[in-house]
């Protein structure tokens, strides 16, 4: 119901407002539906991963991952170039300012779209009572990350109105997979705007 409410009034804002305002209805609802729901049931902000728990290990994973992901990304969009395939999601840099933009995607898109997708949804699914979690966690915590990574690029498909951006399940999958293993958003957020960066720099150049 959160998840809804929250891309419904996206959408809402997202035909109303514009210029700076509109850039900033993405983050502001997000990081609202994830705090607000939390506040109200008194927990504090660390409930959603907002705290540098396990810090040395989130950055240690976190450099593994991208040394991983990065090359294969860059692997698959350089075949793509090669066979003259257009990439399925092309970024756009507002105005060709890269500095504001890795900024915004530091400071409001990752973290935005972390504290909700992955500090708000996973958390709450790992909250649920189920024989499964008890007797094979690891199923129960791969069902979760599926979980939402499904929520991740439908919501994309929606507010981006492109059948495409199913496509962001799949980095969905990691995100969800750092925070499971780091119980903390620094891995998530961290890798997110490194990795939209990494392909907007990949796809323009």
């Amino acid at each position: 119901m959160v998840t809804l409410a929250a891309v419904c009034l996206i959408r809402i804002l997202n035909s109303t407002l514009s210029g700076y305002a509109g850039l900033l209805v993405v983050p502001v609802v997000l990081t609202g539906a994830a705090l607000i729901p939390t506040f109200a049931r008194g927990d504090k902000i660390t409930a959603v991963g907002l705290h540098p728990r396990r810090l040395r290990y989130s950055l240690l994973l976190l450099s593994l991952t991208c040394l991983t992901v990065f090359p294969a990304v860059w692997g698959g969009v350089w075949l793509l170039q090669v066979i003259g395939t257009k990439l399925p999601l092309m970024p756009s840099v507002v105005g060709g300012q890269w500095l504001g933009w890795v900024l915004y995607q530091f400071l409001y898109v990752a973290f935005a779209e972390e504290i909700f997708f992955r500090g708000y949804i996973i958390s709450r699914l790992l909250r649920w009572q189920s024989s499964l979690a008890g007797q094979k966690p690891r199923v129960w915590h791969a069902t979760i990350i599926i979980m939402s990574a499904a929520v991740f690029a439908l919501a994309h498909v929606v507010l981006m109105e492109n059948i495409l951006s199913v496509l962001t399940f799949f980095p969905g999958l990691i995100l969800g997979w750092l925070f499971i293993r780091t119980r903390s958003l620094v891995a998530p957020v961290l890798f997110h705007a490194l990795a939209n960066i990494f392909y907007a720099l990949m796809a323009i150049y």
